[in-house]
């Protein structure tokens, strides 16, 4: 059952198409505090396709528009990474107890912030970034995913390499996933001086390729460790 679930633009069907070989998991929703935090099994489906985010300049000012279905998505994948990562003994162990506990206070501040995001949206698809509900809730999704990035993918991905096996190799992974849509994040307020989040990442057709592979790699990710 979805818990928010924001208002979709309508997508060509040649780009749904196109995407189905790429993005195949769908969350069975087995285990509901794993998954599904903004809007339900829907999330990860290819007939979600993600027109990308975009940003318009009229003189000195910019204007960013924010694709409401495409943070959502990425934060639901960001939630589910981090609550399935810091239950895995191995992770928590190399986290310690303090941080793992601090990573859950982390969880929970993404999803309200994710929360917030999709409500200032209301029934919109897109929205601008200068609306200061929207930058508010958007800039705290950015604050706390890089306490993500901080607490838990650094952890994974700084685990030693003799450290082998099935398990280690799916959680680093799906670190790099997540670490990916954290970027696209960044990358989507990246102008004029704001948050400095690197170059914009590559679309296909308007549909963003990497953010759809990264967010299957950790759906699978997810799968695995039984969510």
């Amino acid at each position: 059952m979805a818990i928010l679930q924001p208002k979709r633009a309508k997508y060509d069907k040649t780009f749904l198409t196109a995407c189905r070989a790429v993005f195949l998991w769908e969350p069975s929703m087995q285990n509901p505090t794993r998954r599904a935090f903004l809007r339900g099994s829907s999330a990860l489906v290819a007939a979600t396709a993600l027109a990308a985010c975009t940003s318009t300049k009229s003189g000195t000012t910019t204007t960013i528009t924010l694709n409401v279905a495409e943070v959502a998505d990425y934060v639901d994948a960001l939630l589910n990474f981090s609550s399935t990562a810091i239950n895995m003994p191995l992770v928590a162990a190399a986290m310690g107890a303090p941080n793992v506990a601090l990573a859950n206070t982390v969880i929970a501040a993404l999803t309200t912030a994710g929360k917030a995001f999709v409500a200032a949206a209301g029934s919109s698809t897109s929205v601008s970034y200068d609306s200061a509900s929207v930058k508010a809730a958007f800039d705290s999704i950015l604050t706390d995913t890089g306490q993500v990035n901080t607490l838990i993918i650094a952890t994974i991905t700084g685990m030693a390499a003799d450290l082998s096996g099935s398990v280690v190799t799916q959680a680093k992974t799906a670190a790099g996933a997540a670490a990916t849509l954290i970027d696209l994040l960044k990358a989507m307020v990246a102008v004029s001086g704001r948050h400095a989040g690197g170059p914009r990442l590559a679309s296909d057709n308007g549909i963003n390729m990497q953010g759809m592979v990264a967010m299957n790699v950790i759906g699978a990710f997810v799968s695995a460790q039984g969510g």
